[in-house]
C-alpha cells in the first residue's frame, strides 16, 4: 500500500490533519523533484500530512507537471509556508518564484470570505491596537492599517480572521458599537469588497458616465453617442431583446428608471450602435451617419440588414417620444421623420 501511495504521489499518515487545515496548490516546482524533496521544502513550516505531485499519465512513466498539492496537519503551518514561499522563493532551475495558494476545493474558505473592512478608525491606532480590539472574536491571520504615501493612517484597516464565522461575530458585536477618537461617526465593520464587488462598482461608474452622455446627447447629433462603449451598447440591446428586464435592475436602480424607460434607452443605444456600424473611416459627414441610424429606426428591413439586434429592438417609432424626454432631445419628431425620409427617398 505504501508503495502504491507513493506511486500516486502521496505520502500518507494514519492520523488526520486538523479540521480547519487547508489543502494548498503549489506551482513553479522543478519537474525532477519527487515527494521526498518537496517534503524537505515544506517541513520547516510544520508537519506535512500529504503531498500529491500532479503527473501526466499519458507518459510512461508518468512525468511531473511541475506542480503539486500539499496538506499540512495545521492551518497555521500552511499559511506560514505560503507567507514564506509564495512569490518569494525561486527553486533551482526555475525562472519564476513558487506559486502557493489554497486549492480550488478550499475556495469556500477563501480569504475574501473572511476579510473585514474597518472604517472610522482613530488615526492614532496602530496594527496592534486593532488586533487587541478584534482578537476576542477569534484568530486573526492578517491585520493591516491603510496608510497614505506619508505613512500616516487613513483611518481604516483590514482584518482577516481564520473563519467566516469569526468575521461575522466581529461584525455583529463591533459595527457602529463606538465612536473612536477623532472620528465623525461610529466605527464601520463590514466584509471587505471582493474583486466582484469592485468590478460591479467600476461598471456602475461607467454606466453613470454613459448615462450622462446620453442625457447631454441630442437627436440632432446622434454621433455624440459614438463614445458609448460596445459592451454598454450590447448590454442595453440585450435588455431590449430579452424579456427579462429584471436582470438589469442594477441599471434601473442606479438611473432611477422603470422598465419602459430602460427599453427606450436601449432603443437609443441600438440607434447609436447602428450609427457606429454604418460609420466608416471615409465617411466624414456626421449627418449621413445620423440619418443612416434613423433610417434603421424607421425601417425594420433596413435595420435588420445593418444591425439585427437593432432591428429586433426597433420595429416602430412609438418609443421615440419618451426617448426625447429621456435624452433631453431638442429635435422634434417631425424633424426626425424628415431626416429619415431623406434616407428612404
Amino acid at each position: 500500500n505504501g508503495t502504491a501511495n507513493k506511486m500516486n504521489g502521496a505520502l500518507d499518515h494514519s492520523d488526520q490533519p486538523d479540521p480547519d487545515a487547508i489543502k494548498m496548490f503549489v506551482g513553479q516546482i522543478p519537474r525532477s523533484w519527487s515527494e521526498k524533496e518537496l517534503k524537505e521544502l515544506f517541513e520547516p513550516y510544520g508537519a506535512v500530512y500529504q503531498i500529491n505531485v500532479l503527473r501526466d499519465r499519458s507518459q510512461n512513466p508518468p512525468q511531473s507537471k511541475g506542480c503539486c498539492f500539499v496538506t499540512f496537519y495545521t492551518r497555521k503551518a500552511a499559511l506560514e509556508a505560503q507567507n514564506a514561499l509564495h512569490n518569494i522563493k525561486t527553486l533551482p532551475g526555475m525562472h519564476h518564484p513558487i506559486q502557493m495558494k489554497p486549492a480550488d476545493s478550499e475556495k469556500s474558505n477563501a480569504v475574501e470570505d473572511r476579510k473585514l473592512f474597518i472604517g472610522m478608525v482613530s488615526k492614532k491606532c496602530n496594527e496592534n491596537d486593532i488586533r487587541v480590539m478584534f482578537s476576542p472574536f477569534g484568530q486573526i491571520e492578517e491585520c493591516r492599517i491603510l496608510r497614505g504615501p506619508d505613512g500616516l493612517s487613513r483611518g481604516c484597516a483590514f482584518v482577516t480572521f481564520s473563519t467566516r464565522a469569526m468575521a461575522q461575530n466581529a461584525i455583529k458585536a463591533m459595527h457602529q458599537s463606538q465612536t473612536m477618537e477623532g472620528c465623525s461617526s461610529p466605527i464601520v465593520v463590514k466584509f471587505a469588497d471582493t474583486q466582484k464587488d469592485k468590478e460591479q462598482r467600476r461598471l456602475q461608474q461607467q454606466l453613470a458616465q454613459q448615462m450622462q452622455q446620453l442625457n447631454t446627447a441630442t437627436w440632432g447629433n446622434l454621433t455624440g453617442l459614438g463614445g458609448l462603449t460596445p459592451q454598454y451598447l450590447a448590454l442595453l440591446q440585450q435588455a431590449t431583446s430579452s424579456s427579462n428586464l429584471g436582470a438589469f435592475s442594477g441599471i434601473q436602480q442606479m438611473a432611477g428608471m422603470n422598465a419602459l424607460q430602460l427599453q427606450n434607452l436601449a432603443t437609443l443605444a441600438a440607434a447609436a450602435a447602428a450609427a457606429q456600424t454604418s460609420a466608416t473611416t471615409t465617411n466624414a459627414n456626421p449627418l449621413s451617419t445620423t440619418t443612416g441610424a434613423l433610417g434603421a429606426l424607421t425601417s425594420p428591413v433596413a435595420a435588420s440588414t445593418a444591425n439585427s439586434t437593432a432591428g429586433a429592438a426597433m420595429n416602430s417609432l412609438t418609443s421615440l417620444g419618451t426617448l426625447q424626454g429621456l435624452a433631453g432631445a431638442t429635435v422634434g419628431l417631425n424633424n426626425i421623420n424628415a431626416l429619415a425620409g431623406t434616407v428612404n427617398s
